[in-house]
């Protein structure tokens, strides 16, 4: 199968060697570049055409978010953002989504022995950002009237959002959070709703069946539609959602690297994600799946619809 070709991009040089190493480990996988700040990636990547970018947040120079804002409408490449900065609910997490990113993941914080989880999180990640079609993005502006902001971040900021990235899922009771997953391509969002409490639960299912790899399923549930659904299901009846439980589900949309491919990854991932919920007699009550769109969905509690966004055609609700 064709290499995907990655370009790194972070200010230290040992983290850039220990990322380049771990990640040709895949097979699937070539490294082809890297770049220790934005503006030196910005000059690399024409030359190089990498097909994923892994951008760290806080650089000297030009900082992640604004070299997503000077590429993104000019050079659309899926970008996972990878940084000690990134959590859930970080607003630097969010303005790096809002820029163009399609997914993060946090740098660990326990060192070298964190080292295998984290590139076990990459590899999947970078196959799947792989097939996202971002052209969306390009728009006619001129970079140089865009407002970049500060080089320096701030990070203690904080959103109201719970951002969810690939194969991750939450659940909350609080009326004044919203959950959110952005980008989703043949990934499914899958919406629980508990009837009686102002309980949801938001999940993004990357894969069909954790039968492909059981070992990831017990780590990270939340990538298969078999091991994730229990999971969400299992989290709103912690969070007291004793009644019954509905769902709302989108996306599952076919990508560039289904072109021919009658039964696309996508549609496995729906039909898997509906034959979980049938097994758990929990009813889709309303979806939005299929298509070639990249959506956007949010949710939060007491609100029984969920929200879908897409550039070229708004927001709407399901």
């Amino acid at each position: 199968m064709k290499k995907i070709k990655v370009f790194l991009v972070d200010d230290q040089a040992l983290v850039l060697d220990i990322l380049a190493k771990g990640l040709v480990r895949d097979p699937r996988i070539e490294v082809v570049g890297t770049a220790t700040d934005g503006q030196l990636a910005l000059n690399q990547i024409p030359k190089l055409q990498p097909d994923v970018i892994l951008l760290d947040m806080e650089m000297p120079r030009m900082n992640g978010i604004q070299l997503l804002k000077k590429l993104m409408p000019v050079n659309p490449i899926p970008t996972i953002v990878l940084s000690a900065l990134t959590d859930k609910d970080a607003k630097v997490t969010q303005e790096a989504f809002e820029a163009g990113a399609i997914d993060f993941q946090s740098k660990p914080g326990g060192g070298a022995k964190d080292l295998p989880k984290l590139f076990v999180h990459l590899w999947t990640k970078i196959k799947m950002a792989y097939t996202k079609d971002v052209s969306y993005m390009k728009k006619t502006i001129a970079t140089k009237d865009l407002d970049l902001g500060k080089t320096a971040l701030d990070r203690k900021a904080r959103t109201k959002n719970i951002i969810l990235g690939m194969g991750a899922f939450d659940a909350t009771k609080d009326e004044n959070r919203t959950m959110k997953i952005y980008a989703l391509g043949s990934c499914v969002g899958v919406a629980l709703y508990s009837v009686e409490k102002p309980i949801v639960a938001l999940a993004h299912i990357v894969l069909p069946s954790s039968a492909t790899d059981e070992e990831k399923s017990k780590k990270m549930p939340g990538y298969f539609a078999d091991t994730g659904i229990p999971a969400m299901i299992e989290k709103l009846r912690s969070l007291g959602a004793d009644g019954r439980i509905v769902a709302k589900i989108a996306g599952g949309a076919k990508t560039r690297a289904d072109v021919g491919d009658y039964f696309s990854v996508g549609q496995r991932n729906a039909v898997a994600v509906k034959a979980t919920l049938l097994k758990h007699k929990v009813k889709v009550i309303s979806e939005e799946l299929g298509g070639a769109i990249s959506r956007t969905v949010s949710v939060r509690p007491g609100m029984k619809m969920l929200e879908i966004a897409y550039p070229e055609k708004g927001t709407w609700q399901i």
